[in-house]
């Protein structure tokens, strides 16, 4: 029997990689996005199913009987604009859609919940910055980052939920 995983923000570059690799060690792969991947990045044996995270009643609807062993929350897009710019949409994508993620999914099944967090949580910190420095958020969407690490590490502590935090630098491809 395959292992059932959720990859939340699964048709962007690190999620479809993810998902690839997913596929070819015998995972059964759910991809959760905002937009409907274009039919030719589509990858075969893949669920794509399209829901607006900020939504809860459209994730619920979604994900609906659905249960994973597995979830990688890769959803949200980097977006550094000021508060009064749209920052409560950033917080919202990043923040709130996380809260929704842990509302919906089933907690018995999961075996590991991993978010994808951000260098950015550490601000404008001097490098090399460690896992010991207090975070400085500079902009609603490094806030938002650091607003859900901290939800997820108060659960981890509180509710022994099974979470692993990375935050990744620099990614490109």
């Amino acid at each position: 029997m395959s292992k059932r995983l959720l990859i939340a923000g699964g048709t962007g570059f690190i999620g479809r990689n993810l998902t690839l690799r997913a596929v070819k060690e015998k995972y059964s792969v759910t991809v959760l996005s905002l937009n409907t991947p274009v039919a030719e990045r589509n990858i075969e044996g893949v669920e794509y199913l399209q829901a607006d995270i900020t939504d809860l009643s459209e994730l619920q609807k979604q994900l609906q009987g659905l249960h994973f062993e597995y979830v990688v929350n890769l959803s949200g897009n980097i977006d550094h604009c000021g508060f009064l710019k749209g920052g409560r949409t950033v917080i919202d994508a990043h923040f709130v859609g996380v809260q929704n993620l842990l509302q919906v999914i089933d907690w018995d099944k999961l075996k590991r919940f991993v978010q994808i967090g951000s260098s950015d949580e550490y601000g404008n910190l001097p490098a090399p910055q460690s896992e010991e420095m207090r975070e400085e958020p500079i902009s609603p969407y490094s806030l938002a980052k650091l607003a859900s690490t901290q939800l997820l590490q108060m659960l981890y502590r509180t509710e022994n939920f099974p979470v692993v935090i990375l935050r990744l630098f620099l990614v490109y491809g």
